[in-house]
């Protein structure tokens, strides 16, 4: 889709006329030099804010508060974080790479680059001061944003404006960790999930274009910092390649329970919307900043701590890098909840570090005396193996260590420990931390767009209660349960419920036929059939589809992944009613795809706010409320019934309303109802 509007920027290539090809060559050098020049200016910003609130607040009020000072220093950054957010950005749907995702799959990669100033800031003032959260979620935001600005001032089509997003975040990580191999991979693994040739080469040459700038600019300036120091270890043999492939076995429940806690503390931070968003923030600082007086390490993106971790691993106790996981794990979720800015890369780094240092104590302790690889070399890979797990890209994590540590001795371990945590990790959590984030709105992307009808519904959605007959039971009171159910199968279960076959009446008929002098001995589980086609509860529905026309059967038994548990019968019937909620759920999809469109387009947000009783408006009309100017009322849905607005429409208690209005309209929005709109 075109853009009708003709930016300076436009005319002028409109005059020059340049081929298609040669455009996007162009623009992509320009994103790789733009981003790589910004994410320079974000770290000197990090610097200079680490400055005021770290070093020149211990000099003024060290005497004061002592080892307090940084309590004091993270709140005051918390508050000043939160009104920037709260003034400048608003309310959003999802924050960084979540955010660039959904963008890239339902608004055609068109993002809100105008308010990227003040997020910058915010992630800098964040880092700065010690909050325990990454620089690579702001900075991927700054270079999607500049890629998706220049696309939208070029007027380029909705595709080629997803490209030059994926060319900005993969600048981005190039720059930030001078890894532009992981850089290429992370935008086409995470943010547009699709791997073309067009999409590879202008990722790769934006990607090169920042890395070199930003070497160029640390070179010059003597400014040159590695991201790990050189690291000095020795490697075991390879019959220790399978202690790693159970480090990432190990990690991978960790993992989980990581993606789970960061959404967790977001739901439970929700509970305290009422509060000022500055005040909320500066709490939070302040929390982290108590922690952080007797764990310092974990404030900040903990780059110091994980390079001492790696020199000077005799300074660190078991207990003590456990302590650091664990902590870093749960501070890292409340910065992020409490309002703080910035990403999950480089404490999820720090974890796998930190845990796959203790594996590695551990190991050496158990085979001391034997040829077996120092701590450090199980901490480097436990970084791989926890990213893969907790962000779903493999190969992201796979290249960005290997770029990290430039050493390539490791590469077997790192892919054997993040393939095993990956695939297990699924097992507990089934989606990534930014997958999650977008499924908990409704959105289910795959290969970078909506799944497809039948994807979306899920065997235990649909499935009926299964009619069941212990295997002990006699042929009689099978045929009693046949007639009594209607049915001409039956589920076999032993004393625990497990299920060990299925049995039909077809076999009754048949064991009445051909052996009527045993029919009185025998037992249904001696005539059931114990090789039978079974889904899971979590299996989608098109999988079972595909197993009923591979077997030409009409019912399925539904069993307890874990333990062979029998919990329900899933038949032709259901998945026709099934077909109906698939259809229902599109339509909803595209309802939210189009509110996203909408928000990312325009610039407004559609809010939803339920009239609760004690509401100001019940009982007034429409016409009679002084709505905020930039706000329209577009529905009203009362009692399951959508309504169109009108001037003399009355407003009453249990209504939801929906409203299309600017950000800074939803203070005013809930003084009017009462109640916070929420945005949908």
């Amino acid at each position: 889709m075109l853009s009708t509007k003709r930016t300076p920027l436009f005319r002028l290539l409109q005059k020059l006329q340049p081929s298609e090809s040669s455009l996007l060559l162009i623009v992509a050098i320009s994103v790789g030099l733009a981003t790589g020049l910004s994410i320079w200016l974000f770290r000197v910003g990090i610097e200079f804010f680490h400055e005021i609130f770290v070093v020149e607040m211990e000099h003024l009020l060290g005497g004061f508060f002592g080892k307090a000072t940084i309590v004091v220093g993270l709140a005051l950054a918390g508050f000043i974080v939160g009104w920037l957010m709260n003034r400048f950005v608003g309310t959003e749907r999802h924050h960084g790479v979540a955010g660039i995702m959904e963008a890239c799959a339902l608004a055609g990669g068109h993002l809100r680059y105008r308010k990227l100033p003040a997020k910058a800031l915010g992630a800098a003032i964040s880092l700065g001061a010690g909050a325990s959260v990454g620089p690579e979620d702001p900075s991927v935001q700054i270079g999607a944003n500049i890629g998706s600005m220049l696309g939208q001032r070029l007027n380029l089509t909705e595709e080629r404006i997803r490209l030059l997003v994926a060319a900005g975040a993969a600048s981005a990580i190039a720059a930030a960790f001078n890894a532009p191999i992981a850089g290429v991979f992370f935008a086409l693994e995470v943010v547009i999930i699709e791997f073309t040739t067009s999409a590879f080469g202008v990722v790769v040459l934006a990607a090169v274009v920042s890395s070199v700038l930003s070497q160029a600019i640390e070179q010059t300036l003597g400014l040159h910092e590695p991201a790990l120091d050189l690291l000095n270890y020795t490697l075991g043999t390879p019959a220790e390649i399978p202690l790693y492939a159970l480090m990432g076995l190990l990690l991978a429940p960790i993992a989980a329970i990581f993606i789970r806690s960061v959404y967790w503390q977001h739901d439970t931070w929700h509970k305290f919307s009422h509060w000022p968003r500055p005040i909320r923030t500066a709490f939070a600082g302040a929390v982290v900043g108590v922690v952080g007086i007797f764990l310092p390490q974990i404030l900040g993106t903990g780059r110091e701590a994980m390079n001492e971790v790696l020199s000077r691993p005799e300074e660190f106790t078991v207990w003590l890098l456990l302590a650091l996981g664990i902590v870093k794990m749960v501070m890292t979720g409340f910065s992020l909840a409490g309002g703080f800015v910035g990403g999950v890369f480089a404490p999820t780094l720090f974890i796998g570090l930190m845990f796959g240092s203790v594996f590695g104590r551990v190991i050496n302790y158990i085979q001391a005396g034997t040829l077996i690889s120092d701590p450090q070399a199980y901490a480097i890979v436990g970084m791989a193996a926890m990213m893969a797990g907790v962000v779903r890209s493999p190969i992201t994590a796979i290249m960005l260590v290997f770029e990290l540590t430039n050493d390539y001795r490791l590469i077997l371990p790192i892919m054997l420990a993040a393939v095993v945590c990956i695939y297990l990790t699924n097992w507990f959590a089934p989606l990534g931390i930014y997958a999650l984030g977008l499924a908990r709105q409704g959105i289910h992307l795959t290969e970078g767009r909506d799944i497809d009808l039948m994807q979306g519904v899920k065997v235990s959605e649909v499935m009926d209660e299964a009619y069941t007959i212990p295997e002990k039971a006699t042929l009689i009171e099978l045929r009693d349960a046949l007639r009594h159910f209607h049915v001409r199968s039956i589920c076999v279960v032993n004393d625990d419920g497990d299920l060990v076959g299925v049995v039909t009446l077809s076999d009754l008929q048949r064991v009445y036929e051909e052996r009527p002098e045993e029919s009185a001995q025998l037992t249904v589980g001696d005539i059931a059939v114990s090789k039978v086609v079974i889904v899971h509860p979590d299996d989608v529905l098109w999988r079972a589809i595909r197993l009923m026309g591979l077997h030409n059967i009409g019912r399925l038994p539904v069993v307890n992944e874990r333990n062979n548990r029998l919990v329900g019968m899933l038949s032709r019937h259901d998945i026709v009613e099934a077909y109906n909620k698939a259809i229902a759920r599109k339509l909803q999809d595209q309802h939210n795809a189009e509110q996203v469109r909408l928000n990312h387009l325009t610039g407004a947000h559609v809010l939803e706010v339920h009239v609760p009783e004690n509401s100001p408006l019940v009982g007034k009309l429409i016409q009679e409320v002084h709505w905020p100017a930039e706000s329209v009322i577009a529905s009203i849905q009362r009692h399951n019934k959508l309504m169109v607005p009108h001037g003399n429409t009355d407003i009453r208690t249990g209504d939801w309303v929906t409203i299309v209005a600017a950000p800074e309209c939803e203070d005013e929005l809930e003084s009017l109802f009462g109640q916070r709109p929420v945005a949908t």
